[in-house]
């Protein structure tokens, strides 16, 4: 993207207060729900820009013919169903997603995680998402998840072409560093 590319984008944008749960909400008019207790965002109108925040958790982009979803996906919000909520608004708004991109989250190496909760998200999403970090401790393959979150509402592959937040210093990571910046992945139709 352009260095300018941000500056192009339609203001006001809507900045979701993100939970790590399933609550998506349509955006019709700029800048609309922002602040709102959500953790996706879609949109089919022209000119709507939307905003999630994340430091190891997954920015994901769905991507209709003519709409567009922002979510903001870590282990409770998949368990949850966040990118199924944000997929069926989509298919509300007559444009299911037919394309998804992962943005940088933490990664498999890095991302140690282990009992019940790994479990449950290996019960929901099958064993891809069980995995090993780089110093041999049990971790949780949080972009195996959203493949998984991704393939049950009908989109064939997800492009994942982002670096791991923990071992990438030009992200920033909570969980590696205690960074409390947070990176902004933006998405809008242009008018």
């Amino acid at each position: 993207m352009p260095p300018d590319a941000l500056a192009a984008a339609p203001r006001p944008w809507t900045w979701l207060h993100q939970v790590h749960g399933a609550t998506a909400v349509v955006v019709d008019a700029p800048g609309q729900h922002a602040g709102a207790d959500a953790d996706a965002a879609v949109t089919a109108t022209p000119g709507c820009t939307l905003v999630v925040r994340t430091a190891d958790c997954a920015p994901v982009v769905l991507l209709g013919r003519r709409t567009v979803g922002l979510v903001h996906a870590g282990w409770r919000g998949l368990l949850e169903g966040v990118v199924s909520a944000a997929a069926a608004m989509m298919a509300a708004l007559d444009d299911p997603p037919v394309r998804a991109h992962l943005g940088p989250c933490i990664r498999a190496g890095c991302y140690e995680f282990m009992g019940l909760e790994r479990d449950a998200v290996a019960a929901r999403f099958g064993p891809s998402v069980v995995a090993t970090t780089v110093w041999g401790t049990p971790a949780l393959d949080l972009p195996a998840a959203v493949a998984a979150a991704v393939a049950e509402v009908g989109v064939p592959a997800l492009e994942d072409v982002a670096g791991c937040t923990a071992c990438d210093r030009r992200w920033y990571s909570h969980r590696a560093h205690g960074d409390v910046e947070r990176f902004a992945t933006v998405a809008w139709i242009p008018a």
